[in-house]
């Protein structure tokens, strides 16, 4: 396919929060200020369009946003319990420790770790149920020089 268009604007990453199990520095609970950019290759529509930027990027700011300002938990996870506690709050228990948190500041993924590898799968799910009939590529950097892709190349 020889024609694609890239998304890559400052309103389409996210600040969140996450941990990982069994790391030596990334198992404490720490955060990044997420990068997300995503290309798209198709046939060009009537239109003369790949896909229509605006739309494109709607539905990604839409995906982010729910991501943006969150503490990311993997639901899928064999390695850490989430439990319902009283008055809206959770705990998370993973090896030796515990971490409880408003439920309202969470984001319960359905992932078994949220690394930026799988953050962009995750993205990119999202992405191909709108657009079956193209090829995606998303990537997700936790900073400059730390980047995950994921996607059809």
């Amino acid at each position: 396919m020889p024609y694609s268009v890239r998304i890559e604007d400052s309103k389409c990453n996210f600040s969140a929060c996450h941990f990982l199990f069994d790391h030596n520095k990334c198992s404490r609970l720490h955060g990044h200020n997420y990068h997300v950019s995503l290309e798209i290759s198709g046939q060009l529509s009537e239109e003369f369009f790949v896909v229509d930027f605006f739309d494109l990027k709607t539905l990604l700011l839409k995906i982010t946003d729910t991501l943006d300002h969150h503490i990311l938990l993997p639901e899928k996870s064999p390695h850490i319990k989430i439990s319902n506690l009283k008055n809206g709050q959770i705990r998370v228990d993973m090896q030796d420790k515990y971490f409880s948190f408003p439920k309202s500041d969470c984001v319960f993924l359905p992932l078994q770790a949220t690394t930026a590898e799988l953050l962009s799968k995750y993205i990119y799910d999202k992405i191909k149920e709108k657009y079956l009939d193209y090829v995606v590529l998303v990537e997700v950097s936790e900073s400059q020089s730390s980047v995950a892709k994921y996607g059809e190349t």
